[in-house]
């Protein structure tokens, strides 16, 4: 009989381990994330984590691996230009839920295996929007670059220091374009928020570098 008795303690794996380890960067942030809070929230003793993992960089490694998995795909059924702005605009959603992830990608130390597939359906998607453009493969890969780049700007830095919005600004100035890829227009006296913002830009930053305006 494989059933668990009341009250004993649930058998300890690595899956389990990222997940309370997840919780916790969700709810106290990711400096508070330890091998001894995990242990704690398990309701176990350091020695039990060790034998799965080997430290605190194992531990961020494997939460790595943990976002590389849950990126985004692009939708299908969008035409080219909006299943590109699409996939960027729900990869800042995932990672506006989780902001210690975006710290994990920007800081670079613990490169995730997973990523790979991200990165690949990512770059299809620029070049089936490059399309008789014709853009080569290390030029999409900048793009590529570029949009990580834009996208991390907006999730890491929600207050930017001199940024604020200004009471003069018109706030449909940041959503005037024709299209479905933009940011619908604030009410009137509405501040655009950061991701107002980056669907506002991310259109034209792609217009841009791969002429397709």
């Amino acid at each position: 009989m494989n059933a668990r008795a009341p009250g004993r303690p649930r058998i300890l794996s690595r899956e389990r381990i990222v997940t309370i380890a997840r919780r916790i960067a969700d709810d106290e942030g990711l400096d508070a994330l330890t091998v001894r809070r995990v242990a704690q929230r398990l309701g176990t003793g350091q020695a039990s984590l060790y034998r799965h993992i080997e430290d605190r960089d194992e531990l961020l490694r494997l939460l790595a691996e943990d976002v590389a998995v849950h990126l985004p795909a692009p939708k299908e059924q969008l035409d080219a230009h909006e299943r590109v702005v699409g996939q960027w605009l729900d990869a800042y959603d995932y990672l506006s839920h989780h902001r210690w992830a975006a710290r994990i990608i920007a800081e670079g130390e613990h490169v995730a295996d997973s990523a790979s597939t991200f990165a690949e359906s990512a770059l299809d998607a620029l070049r089936a929007l490059a399309g008789d453009a014709g853009e080569p493969r290390a030029d999409l890969a900048r793009v590529y670059r570029v949009l990580w780049h834009l996208l991390l700007g907006h999730v890491l830095n929600v207050h930017p220091v001199g940024h604020a919005h200004s009471e003069d600004a018109d706030p449909r100035s940041a959503a005037e374009s024709e299209g479905t890829d933009t940011a619908p227009a604030p009410h009137p006296g509405e501040a655009s928020t950061p991701r107002d913002d980056l669907a506002w830009a991310l259109p034209r930053v792609l217009d841009g570098m791969l002429g397709t305006a």
